[in-house]
Formats: C-alpha cells, sequence, structure tokens
C-alpha cells in the first residue's frame, strides 16, 4: 500500500517538481556523484556530491558545490537517520507502534538544524495503514513541524487504493489558521502494464490542474511527461 507522497515521488524527481515547496525552483545540476554502501544488514550509508549551476541578480552565473551524508540504521521496531550536509544537520527516528489485524501505526519524530541561517525545525509525524476496509487500502500521514519562530505547520495526506489500479488521494498544509495548500491526485496503474501508469493531480491553491503519464521503457529508464493547464480567472497562458 502506498502513500500518498510514494505514488509519484520517482516522477517528481525527474521532471524536477518540489511537492513539498511547489513554488521553490531548484538549479541545475552539472555534475553528481552518489555513492552506497551497506556495512551490516542493518545499516545504509549515502554520500553524494553535487555541482550546481547559480545565476545571480545580475543574471552572471556561477557554481556552487553541495554534500550530504546520510546514516540509517535499523534498530528492529525503531529506524534512525543522521544526516550531515554542507548546510545542515538532521536527525530522523521513526518506530512501530501498532501492527495487528491488517493495521500499521508508525510514529516518528525529527529534528533539522541550518547553523548558518539560524534556521531550526522540529516535526513529530504519525502513519497509519489499513488493508481491510472492505476492499479498500488506506493510508495515512500526518506531520505536524514547529520552527524557530514559533510558527506551527500541518501536514496531513490522506490515499485510498479503492482497486487494484486505481489510487484517490489529497494532501494539505495549514498553519493552523488557514489552509495554504491542496493537492487531490488520482493514480491509474493499469494491471496489464506494469511498465506505464497515468496521473491526474490539482493545485487548487495556484489553479493548475496536471494529467501526465510514465513509462518505464527499460530497467533504470523511465520517461515522465505531464501537462499543465491553468484554469484560474487571472490565468493568462502563453
Amino acid at each position: 500500500m502506498a502513500s500518498f507522497a510514494d505514488l509519484l515521488r520517482g516522477v517528481n524527481s525527474r521532471i524536477g517538481f518540489n511537492a513539498e515547496d511547489p513554488d521553490r525552483s531548484d538549479n541545475n545540476v552539472d555534475q553528481k556523484l552518489s555513492f552506497s554502501a551497506k556495512p551490516k544488514k542493518n545499516i545504509n550509508l549515502d554520500m553524494e556530491r553535487k555541482v550546481e549551476q547559480t545565476i545571480g541578480d545580475d543574471f552572471t552565473t556561477g557554481q556552487a558545490e553541495k554534500t550530504v551524508s546520510k546514516l540509517k540504521i535499523n534498530h528492529g521496531d525503531c529506524t534512525t537517520t543522521y544526516t550531515f550536509a554542507n548546510d545542515k544537520m538532521a536527525f530522523d527516528a521513526k518506530g512501530k507502534a501498532v501492527d495487528d489485524d491488517g493495521w500499521r501505526v508508525d510514529i516518528g519524530a525529527a529534528g533539522e538544524v541550518k547553523q548558518a541561517d539560524k534556521k531550526w525545525k522540529v516535526t513529530g509525524s504519525l502513519d497509519i495503514k489499513g488493508s481491510d476496509l472492505g476492499g479498500a487500502k488506506l493510508a495515512i500521514n500526518a506531520k505536524a513541524e514547529y520552527n524557530e519562530k514559533g510558527a506551527i505547520t500541518v501536514k496531513p495526506a490522506v490515499n485510498i487504493e479503492v482497486a487494484d489500479e486505481i489510487n484517490l488521494g489529497v494532501s494539505l498544509k495549514s498553519d493552523t489558521k488557514a489552509v495554504q495548500e491542496i493537492w487531490p491526485q488520482l493514480v491509474y496503474k493499469p494491471k496489464d502494464n506494469k511498465d506505464s501508469f497515468y496521473w491526474a493531480r490539482v493545485d487548487m491553491t495556484r489553479s493548475w490542474l496536471m494529467l501526465g503519464c510514465d513509462q518505464k521503457l527499460r530497467e533504470g529508464i523511465s520517461h515522465s511527461f505531464e501537462a499543465l493547464y491553468g484554469y484560474g480567472k487571472d490565468f493568462k497562458g502563453i
């Protein structure tokens, strides 16, 4: 049973879309080098170095180097992840609370600090999966963040696998006073063609309708396409 974010995670990576921050535009990557190792059965180590192309306010170009190292340890009923990057440090822990009668509940806690920017945040998470809902399957993911400004952000997401081929879901983002983001989505994965799937999603905040498809050409090679249509009253088109 996939969560809301997992269904299109690979697609978002291929098309350069940041689902956590849709207004964010990342720099183009000129070089990327990654290394992964598994020194023990329960330990994963990932390291990455990349060089990005930067563009200044006066349109001059440059390069910025970014590095990140992650250590993930599976302790059995709990998994911890330690992240060390050039611009931040982070810690994440997730443990199993319930695993019985078709239901799985995980509880998590995380912290992140960016020393240079004097920013930090702590996060609590709750993940619920149910596989016995009259033929349907349910996945709920909820996060609550608290940062250095004292601001609280809540990010719930729900996905329902109504059939083997169809997933319906919605994600929200709120500061507990108003809703900033609403993202309903539908994902169709035909059983007779496991190398392709299709989706429709709506950015109700920015009034965008998005339709797309993903095709796996061969092992390790996938193509993702997405068409966008602006339906808001202020949309002027090209």
